[in-house]
């Protein structure tokens, strides 16, 4: 045999072996998953995409089996994908109450208030939370993002209270969403938007926009280029260099866009403020994980007239600076 063909049928027995260990994998990842629906009496479905659903069947009743479950003794569970119970909107209430009270999250939480504080919000739109049926999913991240979320949307609407305008509205928006997401999700209070209707349509200065990982060409084509009052997303810096990055090696971005450009008229007339670290009471038990969930984001927003002219004027000094230490160099 050719040592070009032997390589060849090594490496395809390589990427064999490595998905079948994906595979089982993920299907341990999603039995756990729709137990951990199970238990709040929320239907057990994922969604298949492009998953060999048999597997899951197969490791389902393995789980039964070695857990020695008796499903005909298990709780009563809804028939409906999506459809969401008392025990499970309790349970995520819980937890958005422990963002709006506990001193663990008091840094993001006051972070929200203070950019609430200058811009008065009607909308609330989400971008690319994922899908809690998907297979990729991990739901112990979900739920507490989505409390994070529920959390904000709460202070939107004591601030809506307090100023007496309209009640604010909550968007969401993510192309991988399934039918059982439109249910699961409109129960929580939301409303799911196509893409790109959120950007053409929802996204202006009476908006809040959550953006926590959608595909940077999303970020920095569409929600960088709106105006929303507050946006709270991936840090712009490390957002940009990347961007850079998939432009230059990858031609993810056309060759004349300018990724830069646009980031500067972003935070041209907003403050900003890193995103302070909440996560690490949460997953002390989870070595793996990175203790911050929120790691590299930040909050901006619209900054008051007064600010703005703060904020050209200490561009103006930077800029000042930069040809000054230019012109030094030269000497």
């Amino acid at each position: 045999m050719r040592a070009p063909l032997r390589q060849a049928i090594n490496d395809a027995r390589m990427t064999d072996g490595r998905e079948e260990i994906r595979q089982e994998s993920l299907a341990d990842d999603i039995v756990e998953r729709e137990a951990w629906l199970r238990s709040f009496g929320m239907t057990p479905y994922t969604s298949p995409g492009d998953f060999d659903m048999s597997k899951i069947k197969k490791k389902s009743a393995e789980f039964l089996e070695e857990k020695k479950i008796n499903v005909d003794k298990l709780p009563f569970c809804e028939k409906i994908p999506g459809k969401v119970t008392a025990s499970f909107k309790q349970h995520l209430n819980a937890l958005k109450q422990d963002c709006l009270t506990s001193p663990e999250w008091r840094g993001a939480r006051n972070q929200v208030r203070q950019a609430l504080e200058q811009n008065s919000i009607e909308k609330m739109v989400v971008l690319g939370p994922g899908s809690i049926f998907a297979c990729t999913t991990e739901y112990t991240f979900w739920q507490y993002e989505m409390a994070f979320i529920l959390a904000i949307f709460e202070l939107v609407k004591q601030q809506d209270q307090s100023t007496k305008t309209r009640t604010p509205v909550l968007y969401f928006q993510d192309p991988k969403f399934c039918i059982a997401d439109y249910l699961l999700l409109s129960e929580l209070g939301g409303q799911i938007v196509d893409h790109p209707e959120a950007f053409s349509r929802h996204i202006d200065e009476r908006t809040l926009v959550f953006a926590k990982c959608i595909p940077l060409d999303v970020y920095f084509k569409y929600l960088l280029q709106t105006s929303p009052a507050v946006c709270i997303s991936s840090s712009l810096p490390a957002a940009t260099e990347n961007a850079l990055y998939l432009q230059s090696k990858y031609n993810e971005f056309d060759h004349n866009f300018d990724i830069r450009g646009v980031a500067d008229r972003f935070i041209a007339e907003r403050q900003s403020a890193e995103l302070h670290e909440t996560m690490l009471h949460l997953f002390t038990s989870i070595p793996d994980s990175e203790n911050n969930l929120f790691g590299l984001m930040s909050v901006f927003w619209l900054a008051s007239e007064e600010d703005i002219g703060t904020l050209r004027q200490a561009k103006q000094v930077g800029s000042l600076g930069k040809k000054a230490k230019k012109w030094l160099e030269s000497l």
